[in-house]
């Protein structure tokens, strides 16, 4: 054998075993190509994963929450009454110059009463109906009820079935036909007896007042007009009104108020009305 082609890796005789062993066994090179790439296909796996209980730790949030996804305002013209029905069948019935918003959320039927007054025939179903008012939150119990949201608070009357009445600062007390009280954020009064011709006067155009002080007659024709009617001071909002008047006729009614009751009337040039007693 010539010594100068002994290490010659052409004539080498385990070269041809060699160029077969790297055939089956990877370079480092193939390796560590290898590698990278599982460990990115692993990482993205990984992120793909954490993506999806993300996804679903928020649905479950969300779900939990009961975010309002989307929402409507509806606004009555003074003077005006309006019906909407809601997508589960139940009725709203409003009052003149009331605000409604409707509220579309995951686990429950909402709405928020912002001002006036409506009359609500609930359909039953899996979600809560709920409906809130300056603090005030009532859950109806398969019912119909009646809500009043003004400067004086709530008033919740029930006609059929039971309604949940609460606020932050009270556990839910429960509301019967035939039954109304007045809520705030801060409390809730004491219930008293009503009955449905009371609560529903409104929806045949009827206004009536039983003893009522003028105070709260006051209130309540405030609904049908914009500029302001006003009490003098405490005496006069003592006068009590008693009788039923239609609400399409509440300036002819203003101005009759000083035959019914000892009370002068002032009128400015706004429209705006104040109440003085005369003795």
């Amino acid at each position: 054998m010539n010594p100068s082609t002994s290490h010659d890796p052409k004539h080498d005789p385990l070269q041809p075993f060699a160029e077969a062993l790297r055939e089956r066994v990877p370079s480092k090179e193939a390796l560590l190509a290898e590698a990278k790439a599982l460990s990115k296909k692993r990482r993205n796996k990984q992120k793909a994963s954490c993506a999806g209980l993300l996804t679903l730790a928020l649905a479950g949030g969300l779900w939990h929450l009961d975010p309002a996804w989307r929402s409507e305002d509806i606004q009555v013209a003074i003077g005006q009454r309006q019906e909407v029905r809601l997508q589960d069948g139940s009725r709203v019935a409003l009052n003149s110059g009331s605000h409604l918003r409707i509220e579309w959320r995951l686990r429950s039927r909402q709405l928020e009463l912002l001002d006036g007054e409506a009359l609500f025939t609930v359909v039953h179903a899996d979600k809560p109906f709920i409906v809130r008012s300056q603090g005030v939150r009532v859950r109806d119990i398969g019912t119909v009820f009646n809500l009043r949201s003004d400067a004086r608070g709530v008033d919740v009357g029930v006609i059929e079935g039971s309604v949940e009445v609460s606020n932050k600062h009270t556990a839910p007390r429960l509301l019967q036909a035939g039954k109304q009280l007045r809520a705030t954020a801060e409390r809730v009064g004491s219930v008293e007896a009503t009955n449905a011709a009371a609560l529903t006067a409104w929806q045949h155009g009827k206004l009536r007042f039983d003893g009522r002080p003028l105070s709260e007659v006051v209130r309540d024709l405030q609904h049908y007009r914009r500029a302001s009617i006003q009490v003098a001071d405490g005496r006069t909002g003592e006068l009590r009104l008693s009788g039923e008047f239609d609400s399409e006729g509440v300036e002819a009614l203003i101005d009759m108020l000083p035959r019914i009751l000892p009370v002068s009337l002032l009128r400015a040039s706004d429209g705006s009305v104040v109440l003085s007693r005369t003795r």
